[in-house]
């Protein structure tokens, strides 16, 4: 089985009424963990107040497959529904490559850095 952790925080950020959400992965994230990993950002995304920004980080995810990608589809969408964003930060090459080819970059805002990631949200 795939290993995949995760850390999630806050961020405040001057000018901005709800902290920011900072979901940050590192690892694999494949069909052996996406199911049970799923679940913890369903239940920050149900839990935070409307207008609040989620920065999910991918700089240490080597690898995403098509139901974690879905799943980031799905985080957007819910998110959104609550009037906030979602932008991802310093993806790694392949899993940048990868988000692009399937269209979510069409979607979601990418940074290079967390900084930008917080001006975006």
């Amino acid at each position: 089985m795939a290993e995949v952790k995760y850390t999630f925080s806050e961020l405040l950020v001057t000018g901005k009424t709800n902290p920011i959400k900072l979901i940050a992965l590192e690892g694999i994230l494949d069909e052996s963990n996406a199911d049970d990993f799923a679940p913890k950002i369903y239940e920050v995304i149900e839990q935070m107040p409307n207008e609040t920004s989620v920065i999910i980080d991918l700089e240490k995810l080597s690898y995403m497959n098509s139901k974690s990608i879905g799943y980031i589809a799905d985080y957007y969408n819910k998110v959104s529904a609550k009037g906030g964003k979602i932008i991802i930060a310093k993806p790694a090459r392949n899993v940048k490559e990868t988000l692009c080819v399937v269209g979510l970059d069409q979607m979601i805002p990418f940074t290079q850095t967390l900084e930008e990631a917080k001006l975006q949200a």
